[in-house]
């Protein structure tokens, strides 16, 4: 299991059983390079075992409240050596009180418990396997699937919800049996019985209403997390886009840190932004590194590269670029900040305002879905295939899309349209009941307290963004052995975002992250760019169909159609490669997901 994600950690690894028990880990030393910071890590009294992967950035309070409650006295300069000793103090309430990213396991040799905890947004990945009579954890799903005695069988419900959004729901996985620990959650097992309880999750108030207000909160708050979060004994350096958010992490840097700047490139106009990156890093003074974007032959060797790192579980393409822009950087740094987590607690999509537009309508629109549908069809069978980011047609067929849902804001984002879920399901997906595969994103949104904008902003904190975006960064770093770090996700940070009202986020007529925008010009930054619209980091996927990555969809997507049987209909998966690479129709997201199951497959045998 260790060596399946040697990537995680190759500095070293460290392994401790006892009895029934044990517990391996692979280590990317970032702190306390000495043996010191080896894991598993014991506590003085040899009673408590951790191993850990993630970054605590709040370590001065939990030594002075340690100091205080235990007479505590640190040992080594690795911040794993805080956790013992916090469980020792405080139990399973200890995890509350951690500030930074983790997936942790502990067991308590005293009590015969294992405590699994994961932080809360999710930024680090945790995967259990409990058959009732063993439970398996790891970093990452490979590691369980190198048991080969065990049966794996793939999961139709959640398939189904891959093809709809492009990944498993944020507990899920492909594979019946597996699940992810939830964000924010703790979970205690002592072979008797298992216990899960939340700790922390996204909440808003939105009380704070004044902008120029919001705009000196945030700076005081994201400047002093910014700084926290450069705490390394490596080298560290920011992904730095042509856009607000990781503009704010590069500009609120202190000065007297040599942190350099890393930007992709790509060779289609309409998708690179290294002009705004280049005038944020004059801004900033700082040096930056291109990254070019594979447009070669080596787009399928990063491709699939890409479908191992992530397991299979994500279609999101611009995984492709993260890949190729983590490797570079790790060439030069071992730990990385990112503006990740900006969007979705800062109100950065344009989706925010199509649900503000459609939400209050949605009750008597969803009663004529067939209207609604019909009309989105119609559009999407006549939407090209495009080098534009989103073509204007592609926004308004989504619109329509969403105005056919009862919770239109769960299909914004969609993959694979429901008018084509017929065509392309085979026997192992038609037979499910009747079920909506958006239905856990429209359940979060449902469930979430405020108005209609409230709910999609808290929708996408719970769901699309540990679902997808934390899942990109994550496995494409890692897959190199960097360590990335969120400021946005700080929970200092999310707790104030949750306190701003929606006209401090989002302005009259759809500006998008007013707050962010206003504090990226007090920092310095260039104003065109705090100006810029939202962009997203998109890649030319329809330039790459067309080109180097043709010869493997033709070849999976057509010839070998059959191994997608019996859940997708070969002549199905056919039907959308052929619609596309003749120009009919735009399947881009549809392909570039079936691709991702097909390439895991080949890799897996998954089914």
């Amino acid at each position: 299991m260790a060596d399946r994600i040697a990537h995680r950690g190759p500095d070293a690894e460290g392994f401790w059983n006892e009895g029934q028990v044990a517990l391996g880990h692979r280590r990317l030393a970032i702190r306390d390079l000495t043996p010191a910071g080896a894991q598993p890590f014991h506590s003085p009294d040899n009673g408590i075992v951790v191993a850990y992967n993630g970054e605590l950035y709040n370590e001065d309070e939990l030594i002075r409240d340690l100091g205080r409650a235990s007479g505590f006295v640190r040992r080594t300069r690795s911040d794993t050596e805080l956790i013992p000793a916090a469980y020792l103090v405080w139990g399973i309430e200890a995890f509350d009180r951690l500030e930074g990213m983790f997936a942790i396991a502990l067991w308590d040799r005293a009590k015969g418990q294992l405590v699994l905890a994961r932080d809360g947004i999710g930024i680090k990945p945790l995967y259990i396997e409990d058959d009732g009579t063993s439970l398996r954890f790891a970093s990452e799903l490979k590691a369980l699937l190198v048991d080969k005695g065990r049966r794996r069988q793939l999961s139709a419900p959640d398939l189904t919800h891959m093809l709809a959004l492009g990944f498993p729901a944020p507990t899920r996985t492909l594979i019946d049996g597996i699940r992810q620990l939830a964000p924010g959650s703790v979970l205690v097992a002592d072979g008797r019985e298992t216990r899960e309880h939340k700790f922390w999750q996204p909440r808003r108030a939105a009380n704070l209403v004044d902008l120029e207000t919001a705009t000196d909160r945030f700076i005081e708050t994201f400047s002093s997390v910014v700084s926290s979060q450069l705490v390394s004994d490596v080298p560290v350096g920011v992904m730095q886009s042509g856009g607000i958010d990781s503009s704010l992490v590069s500009m609120a840097l202190p000065r007297g840190h040599d942190v350099p700047l890393f930007s992709v490139r790509f060779a289609e106009s309409s998708h690179d932004e290294s002009g705004l990156a280049r005038r944020l890093a004059q801004a900033s003074g700082r040096s930056l590194m291109w990254v070019d974007l594979p447009v070669d032959e080596d787009v399928e060797r990063d491709f699939r590269a890409v479908v191992d790192a992530v397991d299979g579980q994500l279609a999101d393409s611009s995984a492709l670029a993260t890949y190729a822009l983590s490797r570079a950087i790790r060439d030069n740094v071992t730990v990385a900040l990112s503006g990740d987590g900006g969007d979705e607690f800062f109100a950065g999509y344009p989706t925010y305002l199509a649900t503000a537009m459609a939400a209050p309508a949605a009750p008597v629109l969803s009663r004529l879905p067939g209207l609604w549908g019909g009309m989105a069809a119609l559009l999407h069978a006549v939407t090209k295939p495009s080098e534009a980011r989103i073509p204007r047609s592609e926004k308004l067929y989504r619109f329509l899309a969403g105005l056919a849902h009862p919770v239109p804001h769960a299909t914004w984002r969609h993959y694979l349209p429901s008018w084509q879920r017929s065509r392309l399901y085979g026997p192992g997906l038609s037979d499910l009941p009747d079920q909506d595969p958006l239905a856990g994103y429209a359940a979060s949104y449902q469930s979430a307290h405020g108005d209609c904008f409230d709910r999609a902003v808290l929708a996408d904190q719970n769901y699309y963004l540990p679902a997808d975006m934390l899942v990109k960064v994550d496995r494409m770093s890692m897959a190199h052995g960097l360590e990335v770090r969120v400021p946005f996700l700080d929970r200092r940070i999310m707790d104030l975002a949750g306190q701003m009202s929606r006209s401090v986020l989002y302005g009259r007529g759809g500006e998008s992250k007013r707050v962010l925008r206003r504090a990226l010009m007090r920092l310095g930054g260039p104003e065109p760019l705090a100006r810029s619209p939202k962009r997203g980091f998109n890649i030319p996927m329809n330039m790459l169909l067309r080109g180097p990555m043709k010869k493997m969809a033709r070849r999976m997507l057509d010839q070998d159609a059959d191994m997608f049987a019996p859940f997708l209909s070969p002549d199905g998966v056919r039907a959308v490669w052929r619609d596309h690479a003749d120009g009919r129709k735009d399947g881009k997201y549809v392909i570039w997901t079936l691709l991702t199951i097909g390439a895991w497959r080949e890799m897996e045998g998954v089914f």
